[in-house]
């Protein structure tokens, strides 16, 4: 069984990160495999190990009312905002999916049969999905021993904030000191399949996975234990400098 959460009111950043640990967890402790697609508001979210400095321009981003989060995975920055739709996926035992690498293909696969059902012809390349050559989604992993998250953003409606203006690996001086972002030229699959709608799209996203797992999809919703632990780690970890601006 997979159980699905589906989530499309933009979310308090803080929370909806602190949600992908909580349940990360949870699938760790015996609970049911979930599949997340949730909307996030605005924020720009770095990977684990990355500088906040050499990422992106603080100071810009408070007087825009963005707020920087560190996410537990690794990989690069990219820009939420409402116009993204975020699928996040919890296995207990993401081993029988293999190799880091093996995941990135298997479950990017996927999401490109999910795309190619409205039309868009998207090529999955190591940890990004492309369309026409350009990025459309950047997707990452975290492990805790045996369980796994992998989590994507999708780029469905385009920006009203030019996401270059945010992130300094989308300009030209760009010169990391800890783990790189890998700029692209991004479009959004609006501006490729134009009429798409978020909600057609978490169904054959949703559908795709499961096929994709083998697993039965069940809706559901947060457990009170879930929301409880993600409340606390908002509080204390995604919601202070200690753990979002600590390199």
């Amino acid at each position: 069984m997979l159980r699905l959460i589906v989530d499309l009111n933009p979310a308090d950043p803080a929370l909806g990160l602190a949600l992908d640990e909580a349940l990360l967890e949870s699938a760790k402790n015996m609970a049911a495999d979930t599949l997340r697609l949730w909307v996030n508001d605005h924020s720009v979210i770095i990977g684990r190990s990355q500088s906040v400095a050499c990422e992106v321009d603080l100071p810009h981003l408070r007087k825009l009312h963005i707020p920087v989060i560190r996410r537990i995975s690794g990989g690069g920055a990219v820009y939420h905002y409402p116009g993204n739709l975020n699928m996040s996926l919890y296995l207990k035992n993401g081993r029988t999916l293999g190799s880091v690498s093996e995941v990135y293909a298997t479950i990017g696969e996927a999401i490109a049969t999910a795309l190619s059902k409205h039309s868009i012809d998207a090529r999955v390349e190591g940890n990004i999905i492309t369309v026409g050559g350009e990025k459309i989604a950047g997707t990452a992993q975290a492990r805790r021993g045996g369980s796994l998250l992998y989590h994507m953003s999708l780029l469905v409606f385009p920006s009203q904030v030019p996401i270059e203006s945010l992130l300094f690996a989308m300009q030209g001086s760009y010169e990391p000191t800890r783990v790189a972002s890998h700029p692209r030229p991004v479009t959004s699959l609006s501006e490729v399949s134009p009429g798409l709608k978020m909600e057609s799209l978490v169904q054959t996203l949703s559908d795709e996975m499961a096929g994709a797992l083998e697993k039965k999809l069940q809706l559901g919703t947060y457990t009170g234990e879930e929301m409880e632990r993600a409340t606390q780690l908002r509080t204390q970890k995604y919601r202070r400098d200690e753990w979002n601006l600590s390199h």
